[in-house]
Formats: structure tokens, sequence, C-alpha cells
């Protein structure tokens, strides 16, 4: 069984998160949107590619790292990260079946 969560925020920005879970709960996608943006851009589309096939609970740090490489404009690494982390709360639990 797979199932997708997606989390979005709006404080000064719209901040998204889709993340796709297989049935082992790895992700088989991860998009990360809004009206923020990203410098460079395809840094972020990188993180959401290396991603793909990770382990659920470990794609914040995934995601962290390229996070730590890009400029966020209208969006904090932060909220982003927290944003993330909600995502991948929800996709465990589900996972886990709760």
């Amino acid at each position: 069984m797979s199932y997708s969560v997606h989390v979005e925020v709006k404080e000064e920005k719209v901040l998204s998160v889709y993340l796709e879970v297989d049935a082992s709960c790895r992700v088989s996608k991860l998009v990360i949107s809004g009206d923020f943006f990203a410098f460079p851009p395809e840094l972020l589309d990188e993180a959401e590619s290396k991603a793909s096939g990770a382990d659920l609970e470990g794609v914040v740090r995934v995601v962290g790292e390229y996070l730590d490489r890009v400029v966020l404009v209208g969006v904090s690494r932060a909220k982003a990260l927290e944003v993330l982390r909600r995502a991948v709360e929800e996709g465990l639990r589900r996972c886990r079946g709760g």
C-alpha cells in the first residue's frame, strides 16, 4: 500500500511539502513547492530527487544537507525543515498503522 502526505503552511510565503510513501516506508516522491525562491533552484530539485528511495526516517537529513547549500527567499530553512518533518511524522504514523 502506498499513500501521500501533503502539508502546507502560510506565513510570509506559502510552503508546501508533498510526500509519496511506498509500502516499505520509503519515499517514492517528494515535492517542495510554494511561492518562495531557492538559489540555485537546481539544488532543490536535486534534494527532491535524492530523497526518492530514501528511508522515511532519513529524508529530513538528506534534504537538510541540500538546504545547507541553498539560499531560500521568502521562507527560512528552519521552516522548510519543520514542514518536511510534519509530513514525515504523518508518513511514519501511517506507515506504522497509527
